[in-house]
């Protein structure tokens, strides 16, 4: 799935190497004057989705887990969640604003009727990992009480936001999406509908 994307667009890999050594250098260590910019270079790519950041995600991952350094990992594995989001977030905006997709506010029509329990980063369900929706008729509020969430709009291609402390969301009835912490975090979901019971 990214060797043709790297193949592609990458003709000097030693100097690319290199570079990705001083980009991490720079960001754990603070050992040079990283001067590089990501976030355009990659916002130029074509035909990326979400699904690429997944796989890079997961090789990563990988790879820190082979070096068996518990305490770089527990550093750079969030790091690199982080960078994965922005990057796609950054991405995507360059091909639609997102102002009609995400809505925060709740409309005045609907009324809060249940809450869920406290989701925490350590205890949060496979349910909510994967794929799901409310009902016809319920809109969810997810609130972010601390931490960092990605949600995912299981869309083709997905959408994705970075939810974080003190922001909320409203997700539509029957929409397709799952969540993932991104840092140590909890949120908690508000059920609403027009006629609550």
């Amino acid at each position: 799935m990214l060797a043709p994307v790297f193949n592609g667009h990458i003709h000097d890999w030693d100097a690319h190497l290199q570079k990705l050594v001083d980009f991490w250098a720079w960001l754990v260590l603070r050992q040079n004057d990283f001067t590089g910019e990501p976030m355009p270079k990659h916002a130029r790519l074509p035909g990326l989705t979400w699904r690429h950041f997944e796989q890079w995600l997961k090789l990563f991952e990988e790879t820190t887990s082979e070096l068996d350094l518990q305490a770089l990992k527990a550093v750079v594995d969030p790091m690199a969640q982080r960078i994965a989001v922005r990057l796609w977030e950054h991405y995507r905006s360059q091909e639609r604003p997102d102002t009609q997709i995400w809505q925060t506010d709740i409309p005045p029509d609907l009324a809060v009727y249940k809450s869920s329990p406290v989701f925490t980063h350590d205890k949060l369900p496979a349910a909510l990992r994967n794929t799901h929706s409310t009902k016809s008729g319920v809109w969810g509020v997810v609130r972010m009480l601390s931490g960092s969430l990605v949600f995912t709009l299981d869309e083709d291609p997905p959408r994705t936001i970075l939810l974080e402390a003190g922001m909320q969301l409203l997700v539509q009835p029957q929409t397709p999406h799952h969540v993932e912490f991104v840092s140590e975090g909890s949120f908690q979901i508000d059920f609403c509908s027009r006629d609550p019971e």
